[in-house]
């Protein structure tokens, strides 16, 4: 980047040499046309507006020497008309030659007014207003509101050339970031507004530290390019085809930055943040998937389910807690053999993924804790009663596929009839491992409740071969819901029942919570 753009009239020649060999002294880079009109000076075989765009775009100041000559100039103006669109910092000169301040201001205005109405810039200049008596008035009244340096044969030359030097000199840093950022920001609208031209949260913050200190008025491309790199790769999210290994690398870089969605990690006191969604009332007939034998319809009273399954960070609060997983009272339901069942380590450690490896007795274990500690101002209340016999606990089956389809009879899925592998991950991804929480928001079910298809298996209350069974102790077979990332589409259909042993601890088995009537 260059320091200074030199805006003047070739008729102020003689004088603007003076100040630009100032400058020099004054180890300033210079973007600077020696024979300005009618731009001799330009490179043959180039395009001599192609130039003086690319110096204005590529310098850090523009300086604008103000005489009655340059604010006649068609050039000049269009000069300054780019740096004003390009928000290029204007720094400007008054020279004022033998005259005072006050002559040389008026014989300004007059040279303004003195413009006729029909003359138009030349062709050859890109600009959006070809009138230059109007381009003209409306350059000065932007100009006229900037503080400027005035050289006069009243003042010594060297003295304001050390005012100019000191004035393009203030808040440097900031001069140049801004003309960084301005460049970056046109290259993003340019790629189209590909991803890969947006600046990272790490390079970003300074940006922001700076933002904050200033509180400068942006353009709003620029505004739309500083926006958080986790707002921007959310909107990505929202995209339905971008592929499968792109989702999962959004999910890691929000963990790597910091995964703020609400319902992905903790709260401000240390505990889980559980986005609850109410759910409605309902009815459901649960079949065997294989030979379709009914096996009983279930009435689903209005309840709360969590948006996202318990993430990796937030079951870690349970087992780091001092009155968390090695407490006795979490585990007196569970069968005396299996109570505190060593904890499986998480095959995919990152925070704001599904925590895997749990068996049913820890998901048991955590919905106990929880219920337990987290305040009651965390639990909602403006759409569904809760009574005084509420719990954090897993769901029922009916309830988990009732939430799935939230009384859409005819879907398969919880986004419709059909099979869409873009809306999540299962072993059709080619993934071959969890993703975080939340990546595949065109799976959302019609509840809003993501992650029901795909990703990990979830575990649900009853018993799988007496699902009317919901009695926590025992040590029988315990309903799977959704599929996973390991298992084919067939699994990942909305009213396919898995299975395990309550003390199986798998690495694609999860589960999400609800809260809703104890049940007992």
């Amino acid at each position: 980047m260059l320091d200074v753009f030199v805006s003047y009239s070739r008729r102020n020649l003689g004088f603007v040499q003076l100040l630009v060999n100032a400058l020099k002294k004054g180890n300033k880079a210079l973007w600077f046309d020696q024979i300005k009109e009618p731009l001799e000076g330009i490179a043959p075989g180039t395009r001599f507006w192609e130039e003086i765009a690319y110096g204005i775009e590529n310098s850090d100041n523009f300086l604008f020497v103000a005489t009655p000559q340059s604010v006649a100039s068609a050039y000049c103006h269009a000069e300054i008309a780019h740096a004003r669109y390009h928000l290029r910092r204007i720094v400007m000169v008054l020279y004022c030659g033998e005259n005072g301040e006050g002559d040389t201001w008026r014989d300004i205005d007059a040279a303004i007014k003195a413009i006729p109405d029909d003359s138009e810039l030349p062709r050859n200049i890109m600009s959006p207003v070809l009138s230059l008596k109007m381009l003209a008035s409306e350059n000065w009244l932007e100009l006229s509101k900037i503080q400027y340096v005035m050289f006069s044969d009243s003042i010594q030359f060297e003295q304001s050339s050390r005012e100019l030097i000191r004035a393009l000199d203030i808040d440097l840093a900031w001069i140049k970031l801004h003309s960084q950022l301005r460049q970056a920001a046109v290259l993003w609208a340019k790629s189209n507004f590909s991803y890969g031209y947006l600046w990272s949260a790490e390079r970003l913050k300074p940006v922001y530290e700076m933002l904050e200190r200033r509180k400068p008025e942006l353009d709003p491309l620029v505004l739309d390019f500083i926006r958080p790199e986790s707002e921007h790769l959310l909107a990505e999210l929202e995209h339905l085809d971008i592929g499968h290994h792109r989702r999962s690398a959004i999910g890691n870089r929000l963990e790597a930055i910091g995964d703020t969605r609400e319902g992905v990690g903790l709260r401000v006191d240390g505990l889980p943040d559980i986005k609850w969604v109410p759910v409605p009332a309902g009815k459901i007939e649960l079949k065997d998937y294989y030979d379709g034998k009914n096996l009983g319809e279930f009435d689903v009273s209005p309840f709360y389910i969590a948006q996202y399954p318990i993430t990796y960070s937030q079951f870690q609060v349970f087992l780091d807690a001092s009155d968390g997983f090695d407490i006795d009272e979490w585990w007196q339901v569970v069968i005396e053999k299996y109570r505190k069942q060593r904890m499986n380590e998480q095959s995919n450690k990152f925070d704001n993924h599904p925590r895997d490896s749990v068996s049913w007795y820890q998901a048991v274990a955590f919905c106990r804790w929880l219920t337990a500690k987290l305040p009651r101002d965390a639990w909602p209340s403006d759409d569904v009663p809760i009574g005084n016999d509420w719990i954090i606990r897993l769901p029922t089956e009916w309830e988990w596929q009732h939430v799935a389809t939230c009384g859409q009879k005819d879907f398969v899925y919880p986004w419709g009839k059909e099979w869409d592998g873009r809306r999540t991950n299962t072993n059709e991804s080619g993934l071959e491992q969890s993703t975080a929480v939340g990546v595949y928001p065109h799976g959302a079910s019609p509840c809003k409740a993501l992650d029901m298809s795909g990703n990990v298996w979830e575990w649900c209350l009853n018993e799988f071969d007496n699902p009317a069974n919901t009695y926590l102790g025992g040590n029988a077979r315990r309903t799977l819901r959704g599929g996973s990332y390991y298992y084919l589409k067939t699994s990942a259909c909305s009213d396919y029942r898995g299975f395990y042993l309550p003390y199986g601890a798998r690495e694609f088995f999860g589960f999400r919570v609800a809260l809703g009537s104890s049940l007992l």
